[in-house]
């Protein structure tokens, strides 16, 4: 066999490749376009006044405590804020060990002195 008809051989094989990756990606296209459009209609698109309200756990047992990461998961606060507040004595906290917590009453008391006077009960 030639040089000049292996070279047409790797080009027919070259085109053929080719013309089957446009295959392939046309049909992933089409395919992704499918699913991001039946993922938009019931995932996405939301109606804003019934955006579900978010609710802390039930309170626990009287005189509970409340570790850091707890606080932080159920407030959106960030647990160093915590730790700023605490230190600055703005929350009171107890320390067990190497651990610190915060009385249940003292987060329920702080969160009402956080409302608003139009939103408070």
């Amino acid at each position: 066999m030639s040089l000049m008809q292996r070279t047409d051989e790797i080009q027919q094989a070259a085109s053929i490749l080719d013309g089957l990756t446009d295959s392939i990606a046309q049909k992933v296209a089409g395919h992704l376009a499918a699913e991001l459009k039946k993922l938009y209609a019931t995932e996405l698109v939301s109606d804003p006044l019934s955006t579900p309200i978010i609710q802390s756990p039930p309170a626990k047992a009287h005189g509970s405590l409340w570790s850091l990461n707890e606080l932080a998961a159920d407030s959106g606060i960030r647990k160093g804020t915590w730790y700023k507040w605490i230190n600055q004595r703005k929350v009171p906290a107890v320390r067990l060990g190497r651990s610190v917590r915060v009385r249940d009453e003292d987060y329920r008391k702080l969160i009402q002195r956080s409302l608003r006077p139009e939103i408070r009960r």
